[in-house]
Order: C-alpha cells, then structure tokens, then sequence
C-alpha cells in the first residue's frame, strides 16, 4: 500500500468536519439561480466523491474526474447513483460532452503551483461547459495560509491510526504539507508518508484569470456565506458564468 493510497483511505475520515452537504446545497442553489438548474456537472477534482454523492442525491448528472486512482477508486466503492468517473488531470482535459455546471472543492485549485497552470484548468472548464455553464470553485484564502496552516502542525490520535501532520511555509503563499500516518497492523505500527504543497493567489490574479478566459465573476463569497470577504476570510467561492 503505497502512502497516497493509505491517504485515500483515511480522507474521508479526516474531513469529517467539511460539512458536504452544506456545500453541496449551497452550490446547488447558484446552478438553480443562475442556470435554471440545468442538471449535468463536472466534478472536478472530485476526490473521494462527496460533493459527487450529495449532488446526484439532488438528481443531477454527475462527471466526475481526478487524477487519482486511489481516490477514484474509494469515490467508485460508493456507489454513486447518475455518477460517471473519469481519471484526469485538471489542467489539460477535455470531455466528449458539455455540461452544464462545474464545480471543484475544498481548495483544489490550490494545489496548482503557478497562475499559468490555474488558467489551464480554468480553459479546460470553459471547453467543457455549454454557453451560460456555471463555474463554481473555492480557495483557501492568503490569510489562512499565511496564519491558520503556516508552521502550524496537528495531530490526529484516532483508535487504529496515528497522524502527525506538519505544515511548512515555503512563502507567504505556499505551504508545504507533510502526513506521517502510523497505521496499526494488529501487532505494531506502520508508516506512510505524504508530502504536497498547497499556493494560495490573490483574489484579482483569479479574477484576471477568469476574465481572460472567458468567464464572467458574478459573485465572490466568504466561504459558504452570501457575504463579501474579510481580511480574515480562510476560504473564498467564486461562482462564475461561461460568456
């Protein structure tokens, strides 16, 4: 079992507290708002399928596409009703179909090292969609990584594994991430390790970048709030329409 597998594994349990459907309604609101709630969406970065699950529970048509296959694989175990998935890379895909809506959690955006790669992806989304499409996506917000995730470390103690998580700040956007699981195998303790980075970028760099792309920015949201942000916003949802 290679260290992302074992990350795969115990995601969902360590976003317990994401609040999915929360999120799911909260996004499902603005594909009805803004698209007549025209039901075919891409899940990008779909994960373990969550937001995938929550949403087809509302009777859309989910794609859904990562690029792990041991994420895909424990989304697919789920058994997900009107749910394709797809193994693909955010920032150079393209569907054999258009849908309606897209949508892409819980900072995954974040995990693309520079603006270029960001507006990759935020092309290949315009491809995907049908004029008018909804683009819903959220970041985690400079503020948080500069101040909540920083240098900070945590510590998860559960009954059948052991987490230390450990954080770096490579800048004052990029954060290094380190995951240390002690998984207990009924006699000991075994250790796989995970290491990714995470980049934050300005609200305007995500804005020109929409823009530049095609996309009209109808609202910016303090986290699933219909709110504006603050100078202490940790995450932001950008809910954008395909001119």
């Amino acid at each position: 079992m290679n260290s992302y597998n074992t990350f795969a594994f115990y995601y969902d349990r360590l976003t317990e507290n994401a609040e999915y459907e929360v999120r799911s309604e909260f996004i499902s609101n603005f594909f009805y708002r803004y698209n007549n709630g025209n039901m075919s969406v891409l899940d990008l970065a779909c994960g373990t399928g969550n937001i995938t699950k929550y949403l087809s529970e509302k009777g859309y048509e989910i794609t859904a596409l990562d690029l792990s296959e041991e994420m895909l694989s424990v989304a697919q175990n789920k058994n997900i009703n009107n749910a394709v998935f797809i193994k693909g890379d955010m920032t150079d895909f393209e569907l054999p179909y258009k849908v309606d809506n897209c949508v892409c959690s819980l900072d995954s955006i974040n995990h693309l090292s520079c603006i270029e790669d960001v507006k990759k992806c935020f092309k290949c989304v315009y491809n995907s969609l049908n004029e008018g499409g909804i683009f819903i996506f959220d970041v985690n917000t400079i503020y948080k990584h500069k101040v909540i995730l920083a240098d900070n470390s945590f510590i998860f103690d559960e009954e059948d594994f052991f987490l230390a998580w450990d954080n770096t700040s490579l800048d004052e956007r990029t954060v290094q991430i380190n995951l240390d699981f002690f998984i207990f195998n009924g006699k000991s303790y075994d250790r796989y390790s995970e290491e990714f980075t995470e980049k934050a970028y300005e609200t305007n760099e995500l804005v020109n970048a929409l823009r530049e792309t095609g996309f009209e920015v109808l609202m910016i949201c303090n986290d699933c709030k219909e709110e504006p942000l603050n100078e202490k916003s940790e995450r932001a949802y950008f809910i954008c329409k395909r001119k």
